[in-house]
């Protein structure tokens, strides 16, 4: 009996559908009270007073904390680390300075949401402001030089530069991106619980339960076996709830502090700027190739903004380390502005995303002006070694992404030329773009608990953002265990469980499902060896590898029409067991410190209609190609790949947060006024997955799925603007005017 690789329908879909699935804010705690914000109104200063007097006295107020009645919290941990992982390094509530439109400077407590909001408007407070920095082309001049977050922050191999003035066909351009916002359907929520034993109970919506509890016991100095913190369902996470932002330790804090319950739950306007973001970027590209089209030199630079107190960096220039070879060398940098805003995050699909509508679109750009075909152009620059590292890939599908998207597509019915392809008096379009997105290796454990009923029970301290996690994983279990699917229970997001990994990188199924595959087989093997050694042994003449098992049972390879076998619940009865309890331990190398290098990879292809007279671009149709590994699951990996083009859509053609240049207050803090994709804007999608096992990766033979899926959607539309109208776009996202 095998389930992996079968399109099982989600197990929570029911409990979704139908209300029954307990999200952070539904947590039934009678007696909580409710927190509400009070935000600075300005981006750069300090307050020079706050009256609380009024708020104080309105109806259910349990508390108002200031910077001057906050209790004091201990400062996030350097460097910053993914197992203690803060969305800021600045607190606030714990003193006067203003660094950014939107920050917290009170906090409210009452005994209902709404009289919290209510009593939070009463607030009044006075300002010392000063002139806030903002991030633009001028001071983008002012960029420094970062230190090191996740990877070096510049790279070099071999003369890049030689190879960019020796080639014959060149091509060196700007391209920015604008800022977003993850806008998931679920706002962020926290529920903070004390007991009288000093114990914390935080159910909270994050992507990294443990990473939370550990971040919590830091700055609060709480043991970190007192905390426990519990997420079952999220809403949506996209990078944004992966990290511990400031409202998630002012409500456990003031839950201390009040010795009750209290629960927060972030307005959409609020998540703007209390949770992080996608920095907008400058990028520029230099690109050289010789007459026959094969890169001699690559040169890529970003530029992105940060605050005033933290150095994240957007990493977009990444892409550029690892796609297409060049053979003189390959040159990447970044560099930052420290402006007045809160932190930016990690966002569906941070780095990769960015740098590559720069990249593709050089590319694109590159192929036009050496008069070969775009898709011929990237095929000539494959690669069977990354370019940075110079150790072979384990599995490369790009090749047969470009190839077979392109048969789907029908790549070879288009006509070279810009402004030639034509549907009445629409312009069609048609691009193409490759990606390659990082393989994220982490520890993680699980338990497998066969029951007396030959039942199953996984338990492991992994996510679920609504990608399928308890669907995929019951099938790893099954499938080792020889069980039905509807045989095994999933139970995630706690911390009391073995720990896992943040779902975050795309690499939960890579690694989080090898535990839960190393424990099923445990389980499996422990079951195999009360057959040959336990009491009254029905396989004591055996070897371990003649025993099957199937359906809840154990039998022996050689002879299954003898009916010769034992189920599961009859082995544990016979042994006097009530239950049988294996782990899997997963603990691989890094990847850089791998024999090979591990990415997955894709072919974009898009088709668009442009009004030539409105500048109105609509997507006709798109087809994804795909190699992220074994596919586990192919609807819950199609349903990860129509949201991933989705996501790419919008970064194309609709997603940006502008800032006011004088309050450097985002405009828009909604979906009236920032525009996501809707069903109207997305045609029927064609996902087709081309890769294979991919043992470097995984023992499940995976890799990265869902964040893949969004890389290189906007080049390859913007390539296909281009070859509708002959005009280049390289500001995102592509609207009206800029095709006007």
């Amino acid at each position: 009996m095998s389930t992996v690789g079968e399109p099982i329908s989600r197990v929570d879909g029911r409990l979704k559908a139908t209300g029954r699935a307990i999200y952070t804010a539904d947590t039934p705690l009678a007696d909580a009270a409710h927190a509400a914000i009070v935000h600075s109104t300005i981006a750069n200063g300090k307050t020079v007073s706050i009256d609380t007097g009024t708020a104080e006295k309105a109806p259910g107020v349990l508390a108002v904390f200031t910077h001057r009645n906050m209790p004091r919290i201990n400062p996030t941990p350097k460097p910053w680390s993914h197992l203690h992982p803060h969305g800021q390094g600045y607190l606030p509530l714990q003193d006067e300075q203003i660094h950014y439109a939107g920050q917290p400077i009170a906090l409210v407590v009452a005994k209902t949401r709404d009289q919290a909001l209510h009593a939070a408007t009463l607030v009044a407070v006075e300002y010392q402001a000063e002139r806030a920095v903002l991030f633009n082309r001028e001071t983008a001049r002012e960029a420094v030089d970062p230190p090191q977050f996740l990877w070096p922050v510049a790279s070099s191999v071999g003369d890049a530069e030689k190879g960019i003035r020796e080639g014959d066909h060149k091509i060196a351009q700007t391209y920015t991106t604008s800022d977003r916002h993850h806008n998931q359907m679920e706002p962020h929520a926290t529920v903070a619980a004390w007991d009288v034993g000093g114990r914390l109970t935080l159910y909270e919506t994050t992507q990294h339960i443990f990473g939370a509890r550990e971040l919590i016991s830091i700055v609060l100095g709480v043991p970190i076996e007192n905390i426990t913190v519990i997420s079952h369902f999220l809403g949506g996470g996209f990078g944004g709830k992966a990290y511990v932002w400031p409202h998630t330790l002012l409500t456990a804090v003031a839950a201390k502090a009040l010795n009750q319950p209290v629960r927060i739950q972030l307005t959409r306007a609020q998540m703007y700027s209390m949770v992080g973001h996608q920095p907008a970027t400058i990028q520029t590209i230099e690109l050289a190739a010789d007459r026959d089209g094969k890169l001699t030199g690559i040169r890529h630079e970003s530029t992105s903004p940060t605050s005033v107190f933290d150095s994240y960096i957007e990493y977009a220039a990444i892409a550029s380390r690892h796609l297409w070879r060049a053979s003189a060398g390959i040159a990447t940098n970044h560099k930052v502005v420290h402006v007045n805003r809160n932190t930016p995050t990690a966002m569906r699909s941070p780095h990769e995303a960015l740098g590559h509508f720069a990249l593709e679109s050089a590319m694109d750009e590159l192929a036009y002006a050496a008069g070969i075909d775009p898709v011929k152009l990237r095929l000539l620059n494959d690669s069977e070694t990354d370019p940075l590292s110079g150790r072979p890939f384990s599995t490369r599908a790009i090749r047969k992404c470009l190839v077979e998207g392109g048969a789907r597509f029908g790549w070879n019915k288009r006509t070279f030329a810009p402004r030639s392809m034509r549907d009445g008096r629409y312009l069609i379009g048609q691009g193409v773009a490759g990606a390659v997105y990082t393989h994220w290796r982490w520890p993680a454990h699980a338990r497998v608990t066969l029951k007396s009923d030959g039942s199953a029970l996984l338990e492991a301290g992994m996510h679920e953002l609504g990608t399928g996690t308890y669907t995929v994983m019951q099938q790893v279990v099954a499938d080792a265990l020889g069980l039905r699917p509807e045989k095994v229970t999933v139970r995630l997001g706690d911390t009391r469980l073995p720990a896992s990994h943040a779902a975050i990188g795309s690499a939960t199924m890579a690694n989080a499902g090898a535990s839960v595959m190393l424990a099923a087989k445990a389980a499996r093997n422990k079951m195999i060896e009360l057959a040959l050694t336990g009491r009254e042994a029905p396989f004591a003449d055996s070897a371990p590898d003649e025993l099957v098992v199937d359906d809840g049972a154990l039998s022996l390879a050689h002879r299954p029409h003898k009916n010769v076998n034992i189920t599961f619940a009859e082995l544990l009865a016979r042994n006097g067991m009530s239950e049988l309890v294996a782990n899997g331990n997963y603990d691989p190398v890094e990847e850089a410190s791998g024999p090979k290098a591990v990415f997955s990879f894709a072919a974009v292809f898009a088709e668009v209609r442009v009004d030539p007279d409105l500048g109105l671009v609509r997507l006709n149709r798109l087809v994804g190609a795909y190699d992220p590994g074994r596919i586990i699951n192919p609807k819950t990996a199609r349903s990860q790949a129509i949201g991933g083009i989705t996501w790419g859509v919008g970064q194309a053609l609709l997603e940006q947060s502008e800032t006011d240049p004088t309050t450097g207050r985002y405009l828009s803090r909604n979906y009236s006024g920032y525009l996501v994709p809707t069903n109207a804007d997305i045609p029927n999608l064609d996902v087709m997955f081309v890769g294979e096992f991919d043992e470097e990766a995984s023992p499940l033979g995976a890799k990265g799925l869902g964040e893949l899926t969004a890389v290189s959607v906007a080049p390859a539309i913007a390539n296909a603007v281009y070859h509708a109208t002959g005009k280049r776009v390289r500001d995102l996202p592509i609207t009206i005017e800029k095709i006007l």
